[in-house]
């Protein structure tokens, strides 16, 4: 979990990012397995040569995580090197990852089939013996998993939360290799035996079990994402819940392993239950709509943050416990079938792991590159239950023949009814029951994409959480919301746009004498719907001035040698899993380094789902980064644009008069409410000193420890949403202006109309008058009338 937030920060959150991290990481895991498999049995002290492992994969990890920082410059050259794209440049990034987690990976999978071959009495049954073993490692892996994802790295960070592993894997050394001087010495088999060719068929068949877990772990972290949310800690639940089934399934028919006189026939009945039991996930998953918040309503509500975590872990259990359950409990069932003897114990046990595993690889890319985007969510659900109907079917019928038949046959039928047992419209139902009609439905590799249209006719693009971001009822605040860093510059010529929404606040970028624009998208399914919101956006992808990329934001600004006049930012809100390294301290270094003289820095915010402690946390680490910073917020109030930049970025009201009489700017700011410079003045709140005085002093966030994808999802309180992490009191409060009565309001217009007559800094003394209910036309009125200019 450690090293794959790590490797994020320079490889880019992407699905085919972190599918290759996970990849490069299995196959350390195979390939460690494999090596082990070859010279566990040969070995005198196998529980020795395994506490050596341990302490080596102590040292290498630490090593591990201090070299994960300084990875970025080497993968801006293979980018360069490989073009960024095509299957050159995919291939070049697994060999990256793999470089990077083969050693330590490779030293985390020689240690099943070396602990197997020490901890195992074959005498007293192979099947209990490794069920017993492989049970206690993947409790272990739940516990870790919800040791950090739950408390660990909220708590210490990433560096430190690896510094805590590496001293448990440094103790289990330790603790082996003691517990070995005390031990016999195993009888060391002089060679390895070929293995017979049922052996070989029982370990096809666990990769082919591998294929289709993994397969379903990426269905399910998609499906599950509408009722957990898209957080960093729904994936960690989702994760601990997938690994804790496979424990429980394993301990329990390790117990009677040793009595099952047809092991491979038995493996047959459980992987044919897998397969049903993924159907039956399936029926009841299809009931979550109305069933999870009649859950929810009995708990009491989700007034409590222990309640909303209990809800994700009820929510991913129904559906992934039963299955995983029968996962676990191939493992006991395969070792009785492949491990005749003590004497290949190691060997068959690291064979069948590096199958699983490689298996698991296969599954993850060819059901995440392969099946999703060519079957859709539902298709691919009944591909993979079909695979396990018919690895059933033809397992019985190898391992008992005639007496095999009977589950053959109904395994095949099985998996010839599937596609009339599941609705087809099984996904998409549920959105259109929430939102109102679909007017675009793409499950893409990346994401599910939505646009829905309520009632009054205002469209909205969604995602498979059920987020909605923007649509054409946001259209004022998106394009204020580019305005604002826009009209700032005083002659912006090159700008970076992050994150696409709809292209609302792209189109308003392009009413400006820009030379070039980079929009940069994480999602094609996000630049696919774009025309559905053509009355708002004018189809911003049309302007010759705009080049798109589908890219991660902070990769992109990795890579490119470009700099720029304006970055700007409209990210998701800040709940949203993998967000957050857009907010950290290294990324606002890097985007400092992107600007040109005179440049800005510019990121959306939304303040009512971020509490006030997060904030100052978020304001605190732009201003340690950007001498200067200014607050604006939108129309509507509910998000804040924080700017940040090197050089003071104050408003010239001549300059801004000018600027905003310009007929395109003019139009489309008189489109979204603001006819003027003094009602787009009337949405500043503060800058530099007074910035800083609301940060006040503190932590920052970091790529180490980066604390707001922590903490502001335990706002949630609702089933579809956030509640107010602000109130609407507070927020008038911080954006008030700080004047009491007709005489301070006629003192702060001769203040600001003497700073603009000396062309000082407006910032210090301009508060939102629109707070105090002042109309921006008699800002105006009153700013001439004290001298301003007209």
């Amino acid at each position: 979990m450690v090293w794959i937030r790590l490797l994020s920060l320079t490889f880019s959150v992407t699905v085919y990012a972190l599918t290759t991290v996970l990849c490069a990481f299995m196959a350390g895991l195979a390939l460690g397995a494999a090596l082990a498999a070859r010279v566990a049995d040969r070995l005198r002290n196998p529980l020795r040569a395994y506490g050596v492992v341990e302490l080596a994969l102590g040292v290498v990890a630490l090593g591990t995580a201090a070299l994960l920082p300084r990875l970025p410059p080497a993968w801006v050259w293979l980018q360069h090197a490989l073009g960024g794209a095509g299957p050159g440049f995919a291939a070049g990034r697994f060999l990256f990852a793999a470089a990077v987690l083969l050693v330590p990976c490779t030293l985390m999978g020689t240690t099943l089939p070396l602990l197997g071959r020490a901890a195992i009495d074959a005498d007293a049954g192979v099947g209990r013996g490794a069920a017993a073993l492989y049970a206690a490692n993947t409790l272990g892996a739940v516990l870790g998993c919800l040791a950090a994802g739950f408390v660990l790295v909220p708590a210490w960070g990433l560096a430190a939360t690896n510094g805590a592993a590496v001293m448990a894997s440094v103790g289990v050394g330790v603790t082996a290799i003691s517990l070995a001087r005390s031990r016999p010495a195993a009888v060391a088999a002089m060679a390895t035996p070929r293995m017979p060719r049922s052996v070989l068929l029982v370990c096809l068949a666990f990769a082919v079990s591998g294929f289709t877990a993994l397969g379903y772990e990426v269905l399910w972290t998609r499906a599950l994402e509408p009722f957990t949310h898209n957080s960093t800690y729904a994936y960690s639940a989702m994760l601990a819940v997938f690994l804790a089934g496979l424990a429980a399934g394993s301990a329990a028919v390790g117990r009677v392993a040793g009595r099952v006189r047809r092991p491979i026939l038995a493996l047959a009945a459980v992987v044919v239950a897998i397969g049903a039991g993924a159907v039956a996930a399936l029926r009841l998953y299809a009931h979550y709509e109305t069933l999870v918040p009649r859950v929810a309503a009995s708990m009491g509500g989700l007034g409590s943050w222990p309640r909303v975590v209990a809800l994700i872990f009820a929510e991913a259990g129904a559906v992934l416990l039963p299955m995983t359950f029968l996962f676990g409990a191939t493992f006991p069932l395969v070792a009785r079938a492949v491990v005749e003897r003590a004497e290949v114990l190691g060997a068959r046990l690291g064979v069948a792991y590096a199958a699983n595993t490689l298996g698991a690889i296969a599954g993850a890319v060819v059901v995440g590159f392969g099946l999703l985007p060519a079957l859709g969510m539902r298709g691919s659900f009944v591909a993979l239950a079909a695979t396990n109907l018919l690895l059933g079917a033809a397992l019985a019928l190898g391992a008992a023949g005639r007496a095999g038949a009977p589950l053959a046959v109904v395994a095949a039928a099985g998996a010839a009814a599937l596609t009339l047992v599941l609705p087809r419209d099984l996904f998409e139902a549920g959105f259109a029951k929430r939102f109102g009609p679909l007017l675009l439905y793409r499950e893409e590799v990346t994401d599910t994409v939505m646009v829905t249209q309520d009632a009054r006719g205002e469209r909205m693009i969604r995602f498979g959480d059920g987020r909605g971001t923007a649509g054409t009822m946001t259209v004022r605040e998106d394009r204020m919301y580019a305005h604002i860093p826009l009209l700032l510059h005083p002659d912006p010529r090159r700008v970076l746009s992050i994150c696409f929404g709809v292209g609302n606040s792209l189109s308003a970028v392009l009413q400006h004498p820009i030379e070039r624009v980079d929009a940069v998208e994480l999602s094609p399914g996000v630049v696919a719907a774009a025309p559905f919101f053509a009355t708002t956006n004018r189809d911003p992808l049309a302007d010759a001035r705009v080049r798109l990329t589908i890219a991660d934001g902070r990769n992109f600004l990795l890579a490119t040698p470009e700099r720029f006049d304006v970055i700007r930012l409209d990210p998701p809100e800040l709940h949203t899993a993998g967000v957050v390294n857009l907010y950290t301290r290294e990324f606002y270094e890097l985007a400092r380094a992107h600007l040109r003289p005179g440049g800005i820095f510019s990121i959306w915010v939304n303040i009512v789902m971020t509490p006030e402690p997060d904030l100052r946390l978020l304001v605190r680490t732009v201003a340690d980064v950007f001498p200067h910073v200014s607050i604006w917020h939108g129309p509507l109030r509910y998000s804040w644009v924080v700017n940040g930049s090197v050089e003071p970025h104050d408003p010239d009201l001549p300059l801004l008069l000018g600027r905003v009489a310009a007929p395109a700017v003019a139009a489309d700011l008189a489109s979204i409410g603001v006819p003027d410079a003094y009602a787009f003045l009337a949405h500043f709140v503060r800058a530099d000193d007074e910035a800083r005085a609301f940060a006040e002093g503190g932590p920052l966030v970091t790529d180490d420890h980066t604390r707001l994808d922590f903490s502001v999802p335990r706002s949630l309180d609702s089933f579809f949403g956030f509640a107010n992490a602000n109130t609407d009191a507070w927020i008038t409060d911080q954006i008030r202006p700080d004047l009491t009565g007709p005489r301070g309001v006629a003192t702060f217009f001769r203040k600001i109309a003497q700073m603009m007559t000396y062309k000082e800094s407006v910032l210090p003394h301009l508060r939102n008058v629109a707070g105090a209910g002042l109309d921006p036309a008699e800002v105006r009125a009153r700013l001439v009338a004290a001298g301003a200019p007209g």
